[in-house]
């Protein structure tokens, strides 16, 4: 049934990553009008990263100054596998969730209609619609963060796949010898390319005794923020520029393999680690995706780093709000 608008004109839309939680009040006109971003719980229960969800979404609701009456829906982006109909998180291994139930615990708090969807899909979503992947039949946006995350636009549709599992690139298997992932498996593209795996390198470079300056910006073995890796590329490290080269080709390679699938129009790249240094990666992963594409896939192939920054998965909040008829 259609919302009445005169009554609720908002949405509350989260992405609930690997390290933070960040919410937003959404009008009916597509603007964001208040944010709160919090630190994910590291470690901690199912319940307890549920309950930070619910304390970000109060937050933006008082920092917006309106009720919760007036929210027309929640819609909550998880990095992991999950079932948008049920409501219930099958794997989210980077917050180490597994069989977890979702909407219902926040429905029940709020009393307004609740959905979840994968993060990236939400963020392919939002890139589709209000970013530089507008006007794009076909995408595949890439989400460069703690973990690596996917979204496929098909015919301007988002496609989930039979299981709502679709656009799991984080976990093509790059290097079998590899490092685990937190998925179970072994060399998957996010244990060999995300922010997770390029700070394992240049952590175990520093045990090795590498120069670098990281070592005085988080003293040796501290947590490698995105923002710190672009503080050590602005000052020409050697080692940091030889990790994030290393991960950008191996974008680069599996972007052009997926061309070669699926003779895509563009693919957008974003995430924290793109948002930091982007720039210096696009150029090493078009040359490295040019190395590996058929040329009549890669020809007109647009490969473009993402202008929403974090507000992409929340700006996808409103395609699903929308399709679901309460917004």
């Amino acid at each position: 049934m259609p919302v009445d608008m005169k009554k609720t004109q908002y949405i509350a839309s989260v992405d609930a990553g690997g390290t933070k939680i960040l919410s937003a009040i959404i009008n009916s006109k597509n603007k964001i009008i208040a944010r709160v971003k919090k630190p994910t719980p590291a470690n901690d229960s199912p319940r307890a990263v549920i309950n930070r969800i619910i304390e970000c979404i109060e937050a933006a609701i008082i920092e917006a100054k309106i009720t919760t009456e007036e929210l027309a829906a929640i819609v909550v982006g998880i990095p992991g596998s999950l079932n948008p109909e049920r409501g219930i998180v099958y794997l989210a291994p980077n917050l180490g969730w597994k069989n977890t139930k979702v909407t219902s615990q926040i429905k029940k708090y709020f009393g307004v209609p609740t959905f979840i969807e994968n993060d990236a899909n939400l963020g392919a979503l939002g890139t589709h619609r209000f970013g530089v992947g507008k006007g794009f039949k076909n995408l595949l946006a890439i989400f460069v963060g703690t973990g690596i995350g996917g979204g496929l636009i098909f015919n301007n549709t988002l496609y989930r796949g039979k299981s709502f599992a679709a656009g799991e690139i984080g976990h093509i298997i790059i290097d079998p010898k590899g490092e685990k992932c937190g998925c179970g498996n072994y060399g998957c593209f996010e244990a060999v390319a995300s922010r997770t795996a390029i700070t394992r390198e240049i952590k175990n470079a520093i045990k090795k005794d590498k120069r670098t300056v990281i070592s005085k910006l988080t003293n040796n073995f501290g947590l490698i923020k995105s923002s710190i890796l672009a503080e050590a590329l602005r000052r020409n490290d050697k080692l940091t520029r030889k990790v994030l080269k290393s991960s950008a080709q191996t974008i680069g390679m599996v972007i052009g393999n997926l061309s070669n699938l699926l003779d895509l129009n563009a693919v957008v790249l974003a995430g924290g680690v793109i948002e930091a240094v982007g720039d210096f990666m696009l150029p090493i992963i078009k040359k490295s995706a040019s190395e590996v594409a058929l040329p009549q896939n890669f020809e007109r192939l647009k490969i473009l780093n993402s202008k929403l920054a974090d507000d992409a998965a929340l700006y996808g909040g409103i395609v699903i709000a929308k399709e679901a008829g309460v917004f």
